[in-house]
Formats: structure tokens, C-alpha cells, sequence
């Protein structure tokens, strides 16, 4: 097992919360070396998605601390952008092929969890899309499976570690599991009141 790829992984908290993926194996040899060679693979839709999320992120900051007429302001934007957001979620969605598409059962900014039928090696790679359906947002990134746990006897979850991802991707990874983790808590308050 790598042991720089569990180091990171353990670095960043998991989310319980499902997200599509679409996982495709591939050998050590298919695995971008540099920031710059995984840029060169990444799809021109995933770009588009990565920075979108970081001008709403940039353009709203500001606003949210001006004031009451810029709160009103900021919250139409922010309309706007989820309106956008939808749009984009929905493009995102179709672009995948059905076969290559799973769940995750966790995510968080070193990297996700899955269940499976078929039991993956440690060491496998994979490319890897997660869809973060919630932030209308899409990561092109390589994984690594760095744990295998057999769950039962036709189950294997699989802990899959970024091997390679870009920095602003994994910002919007660690952004989404703090927004789900934000939902999860809100939704047990509700539930004890």
C-alpha cells in the first residue's frame, strides 16, 4: 500500500453522502505524472464546471459582507447561480455513459469510498468523475485503491485515494463534504425538535 496516498487521504474527513462517480480502471502506465499532463486529459466540460464554482465562490465573498442592500444583492446572485448550477448538474449528469457509473458511499478531500460486487486489488488506479450533485460541480481526477474491507459475503467497500488532482478541484471537494456535512447537521437539529 502507499503509504503517502493513506497519509493523505487520512488528512481530510469523509461525508457520509452519495455522489455519483464514474470509475474507469487503468494501469500505473495511463496515470498523468504532473499537474500538467492531468490538465491535458481533462475533459473541457470538467474545466468549465471547476471554474464556475470558483467565480461564484470569488464573486459572492465580498457582497456577503457589505451590508443589507448588498445582501439582497447576494442573494439574488446567488439565485441566479443555483439556476446556473442547475443547468450545468444536468449537462454534467448526461455527459457520463451509464456503465461506468456508480455511487460512492463517502467523499471528502483525500479521496472516496465505494461498495462493490467485484473486489479491486490494492494499487488498482482508476480515472475517476465525481459528480458533486449538490454544488452543481464535476472532478476529473486518478485514484488509487489504498483499502479493501469485505462488508459481506458478496460486498467489498473500497477506500480510493486522489492520487493526482488539481488543487482547485480538491478545494471543491473539501467545500462540498463541509456544505453536506452543514445539511447533515441541520437535518438531525430539525429531526430533535
Amino acid at each position: 500500500m502507499n503509504k503517502q496516498l493513506q497519509e493523505s487521504f487520512e488528512q481530510y474527513f469523509q461525508v457520509d453522502e452519495t455522489n455519483q462517480v464514474n470509475l474507469k480502471e487503468v494501469s500505473a502506465e495511463q496515470v498523468p505524472e504532473t499537474l500538467a499532463e492531468l490538465e491535458a486529459k481533462i475533459p473541457a466540460l470538467f474545466k468549465l464546471a471547476t471554474e464556475m464554482k470558483e467565480l461564484d465562490h470569488s464573486m459572492l465573498s465580498p457582497l456577503r459582507n457589505m451590508g443589507d442592500l448588498a445582501s439582497e444583492l447576494a442573494a439574488f446572485l446567488q439565485a441566479q447561480t443555483r439556476k446556473i448550477d442547475l443547468m450545468m448538474s444536468h449537462i454534467l449528469a448526461t455527459e457520463q455513459p451509464d456503465e461506468d457509473n456508480i455511487f460512492c458511499d463517502s467523499y471528502g478531500g483525500g479521496g472516496i469510498r465505494f461498495s462493490s460486487d467485484v473486489e479491486h486489488p490494492i494499487g488498482s488506479a482508476f480515472r475517476t468523475k465525481l459528480f458533486l450533485r449538490q454544488e452543481a460541480a464535476a472532478i476529473y481526477c486518478y485514484s488509487e485503491v489504498i483499502a479493501v474491507q469485505k462488508l459481506s459475503s458478496e460486498k467489498f467497500q473500497h477506500t480510493l485515494a486522489f492520487s493526482i488532482i488539481r488543487d482547485e478541484d480538491r478545494e471543491l471537494v473539501v467545500r462540498a463534504s463541509l456544505h453536506a456535512q452543514t445539511r447533515q447537521l441541520k437535518k438531525r437539529q430539525s429531526e430533535q425538535n
